[in-house]
């Protein structure tokens, strides 16, 4: 019975480990705080405009683009208003696919990832969620529902941060 209940334990914190892969920052500092290519997490005091964003069963976006200064920081109020499970993960366009073929691997492995990522949010049918992010760095990045083929049916944003850029979206 004990090395049952340990076999358990041990595939248990081994799955859970291979949900914790791309999407999921390694890269962090002095203060624990995660770093990512698009910018970091923001805070509420610091929010300098809200967007708000719909996602919908038509697997887009509203609206699909958007023009940010760097280091501002959004504060993303995402209502889902459809029928299905979405997410709004703010990455690269290489980071967002990575995290795209993580999820498809959980999904054959009889699972789904479970999301506490700070650059992303999931959001049920009829809810809204928020995510405050800080755009540190100049690009072109993008924000992706990540749930298996709704990123291929357009589910995706562009985000341009630069400063050339005049705020728009307020």
């Amino acid at each position: 019975m004990l090395l049952k209940t340990t076999l358990t334990v041990l595939t248990f914190g081994l799955s859970t480990l291979a949900f914790a892969g791309p999407g999921h920052s390694d890269d962090h500092g002095d203060n624990d705080q995660a770093s990512f290519a698009a910018g970091q997490p923001g805070t509420e005091h610091a929010v300098n405009r809200v967007i708000r964003v719909e996602a919908s069963d038509r697997m887009r976006f509203n609206p699909d683009d958007w023009a940010i200064q760097p280091g501002e920081t959004v504060r993303f109020v995402v209502a889902n208003s459809g029928q299905m499970p979405h997410e709004f993960v703010i990455d690269t366009v290489q980071g967002n696919a990575k995290h795209r073929d993580a999820m498809m691997d959980a999904m054959a492995e009889g699972g789904m990832m479970e999301h506490n990522d700070p650059n992303a949010v999931s959001v049920a049918p009829g809810e809204t969620g928020e995510l405050i992010w800080t755009f540190s760095e100049k690009g072109t990045f993008e924000a992706a529902c990540n749930i298996p083929g709704h990123y291929e049916a357009g589910m995706n944003a562009r985000i341009e941060v630069s400063k050339e850029t005049l705020a728009q979206n307020h």
